[in-house]
Order: structure tokens, then C-alpha cells, then sequence
């Protein structure tokens, strides 16, 4: 079942996309753009998978796929972490 959550990022949306596409290298990919997307990681204990839609000043990620041991609320403040690194 997919796991959604929202992240506000009032910044530049394209410059984003562009750092954090340059930031994951060979770790995963990152295709979209500053409107919407998909994603693909993988972690020592599974790979994870999912979307984002981008509305305003808010980042929508939903998660399709991820590792049973890997809580939301982790990946969550991964990307949050992402973006504070992509700014």
C-alpha cells in the first residue's frame, strides 16, 4: 500500500530538481521535473520506489515501494534532509 506525505519547499522548484538529480548520482535515479516525477533508491536492507507532484510551495511524495524495516516517517526525513542539502 503507498505511504504519502507533504513537504513545503518555498525555494526555486527546476533549481531543485537539477541539485537534488546531481546529489543522488548512482545512488538511485530521479526523473521528472519542477511539476511532477519518479523516483528509485536502494538502501542496505532494500530498494525503495515511489512519485512526486509538485503544487505551489508544497512537494507531495508518495511512496510505492520500500523496505519493511524502513519506517515513512524515515524516508520522510531523509527527503527533508535532501532538500535542506539541495538549497
Amino acid at each position: 500500500m503507498s505511504k504519502q506525505f507533504t513537504i513545503s519547499y518555498p525555494g526555486d522548484k527546476a533549481q531543485l530538481i537539477t541539485r537534488l538529480k546531481n546529489m543522488i548520482g548512482s545512488n538511485g535515479t530521479l526523473a521528472g521535473n519542477e511539476n511532477s516525477g519518479n523516483f528509485r533508491g536502494s538502501t542496505p536492507v532494500g530498494g525503495f520506489e515511489g512519485s512526486y507532484a509538485i503544487q505551489g510551495d508544497d512537494i507531495i511524495v508518495t511512496i510505492d515501494k520500500k523496505p519493511m524495516l524502513v519506517s515513512t516517517d524515515r524516508i520522510k526525513e531523509e527527503f527533508q534532509k535532501a532538500l535542506q542539502r539541495g538549497i
